[in-house]
């Protein structure tokens, strides 16, 4: 499905205090059809259990597949790279705690992410977010930089939510717990657009990456429509279709490679 163009999907200049971005959001998402959302979580259920689902044992697996799961995790070659050169010496204990350690999950992503001071925040919120998500997906959440990227105020989650009030936090352990609040309160917007049919809810195996999916999908709805105003047509037919730039964000493959 071919991406609407036109420059009137989102306003310029739009932000989380927008009083009309809901709206244009939920207009906008008609861009996007139920296939589309249940595709790509599909695909992210097949991922699951091709390269996940080994690890919900512990991480002793990890070594054999850590090139594919640091792809998995980021949304550009270059991340995956950085991830992949930075453990490339091949110590992959501090994942144990981070996928079997008893604290609560916030504790164990902020004390991964402290560890690993020499990686970017960012990146190392995802590798650590993408890993538990992926790997429990039903009971741990992402936080990406287009979900929400405090050091810049963006993301789709505080366009959802209307500000960034309630995800703004003094620390990391807090600031996931309020990533996964507001990601949660994003299911109410998904149901509203119609995304959320009962092929998508109601299968087991899609169920628990349905609002990634959709999130992804309304990320790419707002980052279509805002550089439309920027870009010219030509520059604009360049870019990939609206559900690949989703996959593109989950560090899935455009469809059809």
């Amino acid at each position: 499905m071919l991406p609407q163009r036109q420059s009137h999907i989102i306003k310029q200049k739009t932000g989380p205090d927008d009083p009309e971005l809901q709206t244009n959001l939920q207009e906008a998402l008609g861009q996007v059809a139920p296939e589309d959302v249940i595709a790509i979580a599909d695909e992210l259920a097949e991922r699951h259990q091709r390269l996940f689902l080994g690890l919900r044992a512990g991480a002793t697996s990890l070594a054999s597949s850590f090139a594919d799961i640091a792809s998995a995790v980021t949304h550009t070659k270059a991340n995956a790279r950085t991830i992949t050169n930075y453990f490339s010496q091949g110590d992959f204990t501090i994942f144990e705690q981070l996928l079997s350690d008893e604290a609560p999950a916030s504790v164990r992503v902020a004390t991964f992410v402290e560890k690993l001071n020499a990686l970017d925040t960012r990146l190392a919120l995802e590798l650590a977010t993408g890993l538990l998500h992926n790997t429990f997906p039903s009971q741990h959440w992402l936080w990406t930089r287009w979900l929400w990227d405090p050091t810049v105020g963006t993301g789709i989650l505080p366009l959802l939510a209307g500000s960034t009030h309630n995800l703004t936090a003094e620390n990391l352990a807090d600031g996931y717990a309020r990533v996964g609040a507001v990601t949660a309160m994003s299911v109410k917007f998904g149901e509203g657009t119609g995304l959320f049919v009962d092929e998508l809810t109601s299968n087991e195996k899609r169920a628990p990456f349905a609002n990634s999916a959709f999130l992804a999908c309304a990320y790419s709805v707002y980052l279509y429509g805002t550089t439309s105003w920027r870009l010219s047509r030509e520059f604009n037919g360049l870019l990939p279709t609206l559900p690949n730039m989703a996959r593109r964000l989950l560090g899935l493959k455009k469809s059809g490679a």
